[in-house]
This record gives C-alpha cells, structure tokens and sequence, in this order.
C-alpha cells in the first residue's frame, strides 16, 4: 500500500514539473540567458538578395549579418532582423525594449505652458542724472582760493568751494553803489545796478550788504548749490575762468542709477515694474533687489544691447558709481502659453531643428524624425512654433544616439548630408566680422581651436581616452568664452555658432566609442571652418579634405601644418586628403 502510493506521488509530482517546464517555455519562449526576449512579437524575417535570413543588432541597426552572432560594435547578441523594418520609413527606427535601456533613451510630454526664463543682466552703478549739479562761472574771473582741492570730497549745500576775483563783478559793485547815491532823482538806475548783479548770482543779502557797508567786494565766494560729493574738478589755483566756464560737478549720491544691459534676444522678456536681484563684486554674497523703472527705447548697435534702469537708495553708501553689478530677472513670457521640449531635446542643424518623437501608438519603441521650428529659450525649454503638438512624446535624453543610428542606416538625420545637403564649407562664402571682434575674445577663441587641433591629433593617433577628454575640456572653454560676445554682426553670428559648436560639443564628449567620436568630430569641422573664417584667429590653419572618408562622403578638418595626417581613416588612408586653404 505505501509503495502504491509513493509511485502515485512521484507521477504527480513529474507531471507538476512537466506542466511548469511547459508552462516556462511558453512565457519565456525558450530563450536562454544573456539573449533579447522576441516572445509575443510576430517578426517575419528579413532576407537579402540571396534569400538568406538578415540578422541585425537591436542596438546598432545598421549591422546586417546573414546569421546568428554578436554585434561587431557593441558586441550584443544579434537578432533576426523584422521585416516590419520597412514602417521605418526615412524619418523613423524601430528599437528593441533593450536597446532603449542600453542607450539610455528616455521621454517626456511636450506641454503647454506659459515660457519661464532667468535671464542674466551684467551692469554697472552710475550717478542719478538728476541729482547732478554742475557750477558754471557766471562772471569771468581768476580764482584765487580753491576749498576744494580734490575729487571726491563731501560738501554740504551752502559751502564754499572757491573764491574768484573779477574785475567786472567789482565794477559791477561800484556803479551799483553810484546809483544809490542818485536814488531819490533816477531809481531805475539803482534797480538795474541790482538786477545784473543778481544774474551773476548774487544773493539778495549779499547784495544788501554791499549796499549797508558801502564797500565793493573784491572777491566772490562760490558756493556748493546741492549737498553731495565733487566728482569732477576742472580748475586749480590762479585759474582764470570765463563766463560759463564749468568749475565743479557734484553728485547726490544718496540715490544712485543701476544700469543693466539686456542683449537683444531677451528684450521681450523684460518689462517696467520687474523686479530685479543683483549682487556686487564688493560684498559677495549679500543680494539686493530693485524694480525695472525705465527700458531704453533705443538698441545700441555696437553691443546688440539694450539699457534697463532701476533706482537704489543709497544712504549707507554701500554703492559707488563705476561698481560692476550681476543682476537677475525672473522673468514669464509675455503672451500667450506656447507647446515647450526640453532643451535637450533639439539637435541644431544650422537653420534646421531635428526632434525625435516616440510614436506612442506603435508597437515597440518607434522614433520619428521632426524637423521643428524653434522658438524662444526659456532656461532648460523651448518654445516650437510648428512641429510639434501638445502631448507628444519627444526624446529627452539619447537623441544624439538615436540620430546616429539613423545616419548610419543612411535615413534622414541631423548629420546625413544627403538628406539635410548642409552646403560645402569649400564652396560657401563666409562673412567676416572680424571687424566686431574683441582682442579677448579672438584670444580665447583661439585658445578653443587650439584644443579642436588637439583632439585632431588623438584622432590620427586613434588615442580616444585622450580625444574624448580634450572634447570635455572644449565644452568647459566654450561656457567660459559664453554665448553673448562681440559687436554688431559679429555678436548675432556668434550667438548662432555657439549653440551649433555646443550641440555637437555635447555629443561628442558622450561618444562611446571613437568612431562615434569621429562622427560628431567631421561636423564639429565644419562649423570651426566657418568660425575661423568669420571671426579670425591668431596665428595659420589649414582647412584640409578627404572625399573618402565617411562612405565617401567626405569629410574636412582643420589642421597646424599643411601636412595630410588624415584623423577619419588614420588606419587605413593616412595620407588621404588635400589642402583646400590656408587660413590666417
């Protein structure tokens, strides 16, 4: 009996196991350890010309094998390639759950939202041009003591701040005596005595005095019409002055002028009434606040700047006009709520924008290539005029991967030239601003190539650690060079090529592998070609070209000497290339 049993509890308990090793393949569909799960996806396979099965990589889609093995670039296990390939399309990638975590891809909802933006104001404290008071000599004159002896002294309304001596004012006195002694017969006489004495200035008492003591003034004090601090003294000592002659300026300072400069693609965030934060190089770390009460209606064109002013009290006299001040605005659109991405999420192409969308309604992990128009800048967003809806999903983080992908599979992208056709730099007329171009900024624009030359040379040297740590350094000199330099032209052509040079900058400090690197380095070229033309260096470069590289494509770069060493095929062509100009 009990052997009976214990055979009934072993075909049980096998039958269990029977049904969970069934049950086990079909949820997991026999795929073993380290492989992409494709169980509940129908993927009809992919074949060649031959009719042989195309396996791909779900990580680098550009990979086309005739059989099962590891991705020659990532080393992942390939996968059949799916026929369904062909929704793609030009403009999209269909990618596995896998590769999206690989990559670290991630998503998030465009919405509708009204813009916000911090905006930096540098500036400066400057004198309240109403409390200015300047003192003219109303007689000509010699000056024959001077109270004030330097800039920057105090005087308080009422001190002297010079005495004059003027032969005119003494004979002024002396018909002005005359004429009282004839009062009684010719009154109007004494009256316009008095009357050109007080154009020159002179007080009623001191006038009286005159009159009561009989005797003629030979000297005229000067005094301080307004209390405050001398800032500019253009006489000295025995000066003789004419009539008009500006003796003193003087300052109240007890209410000072804070002076900030807008840059012209920030005008329309600012309006009278905002409230202002700044901070001065003298007490770091206390901050102040004021209000916008004037906006220059007028664009100075050297800077591409506009003027906002706030008032300060000032009675502790903790600001001093020359003072270099770093203001904040907090500043919300003025308008209507507008669709905004993530900064992160726009990949520049010059006047082109690309955006990666995920198709929410397809099956997978489908990305879609948008061309969008960008609007304004709103700190970590922007705005898009067209392009994109409220509610889209637009690829936040890994959208310089996925537009990889996308031009090595020769679809459209950022950097398929076949697509996109960006003109040839060889070709195109560059302008030069030179012009509008400060000493300090070329140098640290030159110190920026030097580093680009640098990263060149690891790539003839196939050194990727050292090329990808010279690319980090260019990111951290182009926020130190900022995006707002330069005069005129030479400022908005700036503004345009920093945003471009960052984008390309960021990708290629992320770069995986060299290659990757060399990618993002070949667009990088171009733009520093331009750059260099445009803005001018110190010292020669030569623009050089090889029709090889890139699938022959083609690729420039910029270089020290005139020597080929080619940084895209430095394996396998060296020598590949051509001096197209030298530049200086």
């Amino acid at each position: 009996m009990n052997i009976q049993l214990n055979k009934t509890t072993i075909l049980l308990l096998s039958g269990v196991m029977l049904i969970g090793l069934l049950l086990g393949y079909l949820i997991f569909g026999g795929s073993g350890h380290g492989h992409d799960d494709h169980s509940g996806h129908s993927h009809e396979m992919t074949t060649d010309a031959n009719g042989n099965e195309v396996w791909t990589c779900s990580m680098h889609p550009s990979v086309r094998e005739d059989g099962p093995g590891i991705c020659p670039i990532c080393a992942m296990d390939l996968i059949p390639a799916s026929a369904s390939g062909e929704d793609e399309g030009d403009f999209a990638m269909v990618m596995s759950e896998s590769a999206v975590r690989l990559a670290e891809i991630q998503t998030v909802a465009a919405e509708r939202m009204v813009p916000e933006k911090e905006i930096r104001l540098p500036g400066r404290v400057v004198a309240d041009e109403r409390n200015l008071s300047s003192i003219t000599a109303h007689f000509p004159g010699r000056i024959t003591r001077l109270d004030v002896n330097f800039t920057g002294m105090e005087v308080r309304r009422g001190d002297v701040l010079a005495t004059i001596y003027s032969p005119e004012l003494v004979a002024a006195q002396r018909e002005l005596l005359e004429a009282i002694r004839f009062e009684e017969s010719n009154p109007g006489m004494t009256e316009a005595a008095k009357s050109k004495l007080r154009q020159w200035e002179l007080s009623e008492n001191e006038i009286e005095r005159i009159i009561e003591s009989g005797d003629v003034q030979r000297e005229i004090a000067v005094t301080a019409p307004a209390s405050g601090v001398v800032i500019q003294r253009n006489v000295a000592r025995n000066d003789y002055v004419q009539t008009g002659t500006v003796m003193f300026e003087i300052a109240d300072l007890s209410n000072v002028w804070l002076q900030f400069e807008v840059y012209e693609d920030d005008i329309s965030w600012i309006l009278r009434g905002d409230a202002i934060t700044f901070a001065t190089r003298s007490n770091p770390g206390t901050t102040y606040e004021t209000i916008a009460e004037f906006v220059d209606p007028v664009l100075n064109e050297q800077n591409r700047t506009v003027a906002v002013r706030a008032s300060y009290s000032n009675n502790e006299g903790n600001l001093r006009p020359g003072q270099i001040l770093s203001g904040t605005l907090k500043a919300a659109y003025h308008g209507e709520p507008q669709v905004m991405i993530p900064a992160s999420s726009v990949l520049w192409t010059g006047p082109r924008s690309v955006v990666y969308v995920h198709d929410t309604s397809a099956d997978g992990f489908r990305f879609e290539a948008r061309e969008v128009e960008i609007g304004a800048r709103a700190g970590d967003f922007f705005a898009v005029h067209s392009g994109i809806e409220e509610g889209e999903h637009v690829v936040s983080n890994g959208a310089f991967k996925i537009d990889s992908e996308m031009q090595l599979s020769d679809r459209f992208s950022m950097m398929n030239r076949n697509v996109l056709a960006p003109e040839d730099p060889h070709e195109r007329e560059i302008e030069d601003v030179s012009e509008g171009v400060s000493d300090e900024f070329r140098s640290e624009f030159t110190a920026l190539v030097e580093t680009y030359l640098d990263v060149k040379d690891a790539l003839v040297e196939s050194d990727f650690e050292t090329a990808s740590e010279l690319t980090g350094e260019m990111v951290a000199q182009l926020e130190a060079i900022g995006e707002h330099r330069n005069d005129g032209d030479a400022h908005m052509l700036w503004m345009e090529t920093y945003g471009n040079i960052e984008g390309h900058l960021s990708a290629a400090a992320e770069a995986g592998d060299i290659e990757a690197l060399r990618g993002e380095f070949r667009f990088l070229s171009d733009l520093f070609v331009d750059a260099v033309k445009a803005f001018g260096i110190e010292g020669v470069v030569y623009q050089q070209y090889c029709p090889m590289a890139f699938d022959d494509e083609g690729g420039y770069w910029l270089s020290r000497e005139d020597q080929i060493m080619n940084p895209y095929l430095p394996e396998t062509m060296l020598m590949c290339g051509e001096v197209i100009e030298r530049i200086e």
